[in-house]
C-alpha cells in the first residue's frame, strides 16, 4: 500500500517536472519579449534561477537600450548570486555598477560585487587572489560610499579577510623553521610582524624568532656560532621588551639559558686553544 502511493507520488512529481520544461522550452523558443520578461521574474520568485538566466541571457539582448535593460540585469546578476555561482555574480554586480551608476541599485551592486569574492575565498592555505581582490574590491565601495550603512559591514569583512592574510603567512614562515630553513624563517617571521601591525600571532613571531636564531647557532659550523648565539639574545630581549609577562616567557628563558651554555662553550674552546676563533 506505502509503495503503491510513494510510486503514484514519484510519478506525479515527474509529470509535473516535465510539465514545467515544457512550458520554459516554449517560452524560450516562441515566447515574445514581454511573455519571457513575465516568466524570467516568476522563475526568479520561484527560486528556479537556473531557468531564470537562461531567460535573462535573452532579454539582456532584446532589451538592450530600453528603461527594462536595468531591471532585467540588476535580477540577472542576483540570480548568479543566487545560484552560489560567486565568481560570475561578482563579475555581473560590478559591471551592473559601472553601467548604471545612478540606478538605486548601484551602490548595492558595487558591495555586492566585493562581497561575492569574500563567499569566494578559500581557507587560508590556498591562493588568496581572491581573497585580496575581495579587500581592494571593498575598500573602493567605502571609498565611493563612506556614508553607506554598508561601511561597517565592509570594514568587518576587510579585517577578517586581512586576519586570513595574516594566517597564512604566518604559517608560511613557520614552515620556513620547520623545514629547517632558518635563516628565511628569521627573514619572515620578522617580516610578518612589519607587514601585519595587528596581527594575532605577533607574540608567537617574536618568541620564534628567538628559537630560529638559537637553533640555527647550534646547527652552524663553528666559526659562525658566537655571533648567531648573540643574534639570539637580541632577539629574546626584543621578545622581553614588548612581552615582559608574555606566554611563551618560560620557553623564551629556557632558550636564553641554552644560548648561554653554548657561548660559554666556546669560550671554553677559546681558553683551551689559547687564541680567538
Amino acid at each position: 500500500m506505502f509503495k503503491n502511493r510513494l510510486h503514484i507520488i514519484i510519478i506525479g512529481l515527474i509529470i509535473v517536472f516535465l510539465a514545467s520544461c515544457k512550458g520554459f522550452n516554449y517560452i524560450q523558443k516562441k515566447g515574445t519579449p514581454e511573455e519571457k520578461y513575465e516568466a524570467a521574474m516568476q522563475y526568479y520568485e520561484k527560486g528556479d534561477y537556473y531557468h531564470a538566466i537562461q531567460l535573462f541571457d535573452e532579454l539582456i539582448v532584446l532589451y538592450r537600450g530600453t528603461e527594462k535593460i536595468e531591471r532585467i540585469y540588476y535580477y540577472y546578476a542576483q540570480s548568479y548570486y543566487k545560484e552560489k555561482d560567486y565568481i560570475l555574480a561578482s563579475y555581473h554586480f560590478k559591471y551592473f555598477a559601472k553601467t548604471f551608476p545612478r540606478s538605486p541599485f548601484a551602490e548595492e551592486s558595487l558591495y555586492m560585487s566585493a562581497y561575492c569574492k569574500y563567499l569566494d575565498s578559500p581557507k587560508f592555505s590556498l591562493d588568496q587572489t581572491s581573497t585580496r581582490a575581495a579587500i581592494r574590491d571593498m575598500q573602493m565601495f567605502i571609498n565611493m560610499y563612506p556614508n553607506s550603512p554598508k561601511v561597517d559591514e565592509a570594514n568587518k569583512v576587510i579585517d577578517e579577510l586581512r586576519l586570513k592574510l595574516a594566517k597564512k603567512d604566518f604559517y608560511a614562515a613557520k614552515n620556513y623553521l620547520k623545514t629547517e630553513y632558518f635563516k628565511a624563517a628569521i627573514y619572515a617571521l620578522n617580516q610578518h610582524i612589519k607587514d601585519y601591525p595587528s596581527s594575532p600571532y605577533k607574540e608567537e613571531c617574536s618568541y620564534l624568532i628567538i628559537k630560529a636564531n638559537y637553533t640555527y647557532a647550534s646547527k652552524s659550523i663553528f666559526m659562525k656560532q658566537e655571533e648567531r648565539y648573540k643574534n639570539a639574545i637580541t632577539a629574546y630581549n626584543d621578545y622581553m621588551a614588548k612581552y615582559p609577562d608574555g606566554k611563551y616567557r618560560k620557553e623564551a628563558d629556557k632558550l636564553l639559558h641554552s644560548v648561554k651554555k653554548g657561548l660559554a662553550r666556546i669560550e671554553r674552546i677559546r681558553k683551551k686553544h689559547h687564541r680567538p676563533l
